[in-house]
């Protein structure tokens, strides 16, 4: 097994990225990529080292930080909401540079979408994300497919300035 600092070298560039892409933000992504590795060291430490895909493995805690954070946001959102009705609008109408488009399209989609396709544009392998994100095997494929179609359309449609509106289920 690398080592930790083998680990940190190697993956923090591209955990980093994947965390940015979940959260939308530099800061939250760089808080939860220190949270997974040093969840990593802890867990090194207390398994002596003995760590089978470490990777996948960190992809997976970052996974759950970034959900936990959506979850902590909506909460947020949701009593916010409840004192002030009119905070929180979304400004689709301004000129809108290609990664801003990207980060909007991400965002869009279903959870379980973004994060498979997120995970897949990292190089992960179907097994691999199937072990990330808790589902089936089998599904990944499929829903992978829907997801890149779903990107594009809506990248496509966020771009020639009609908006549509949020997805909230999985197709």
């Amino acid at each position: 097994m690398p080592t930790f600092r083998e680990l940190f070298d190697s993956e923090a560039p591209a955990l980093l990225r994947y965390a940015r892409r979940l959260t939308g933000t530099r800061s939250d992504a760089e808080e939860i990529v220190q949270e997974a590795f040093l969840a990593l060291h802890r867990r090194i430490a207390e398994d002596g080292g003995e760590l089978t895909n470490a990777r996948a493995w960190l992809f997976r805690v970052t996974t759950n930080a970034a959900r936990d954070l959506e979850r902590q946001r909506r909460v947020r959102a949701r009593d916010a909401s409840q004192t002030d009705a009119g905070t929180g609008v979304l400004d689709f109408e301004s000129h809108l540079e290609r990664r801003q488009l990207t980060r909007q399209t991400l965002q869009r989609m279903p959870r379980r979408m973004r994060r498979v396709l997120l995970l897949w544009s990292e190089g992960f392998k179907y097994r691999e994300i199937a072990d990330i994100t808790g589902i089936e095997p089998g599904y990944v494929g499929v829903l992978l497919q829907r997801a890149r179609a779903l990107f594009r359309k809506d990248f496509e449609q966020l771009e020639s300035g009609n908006t549509g509106r949020k997805h909230d289920g999985v197709l």
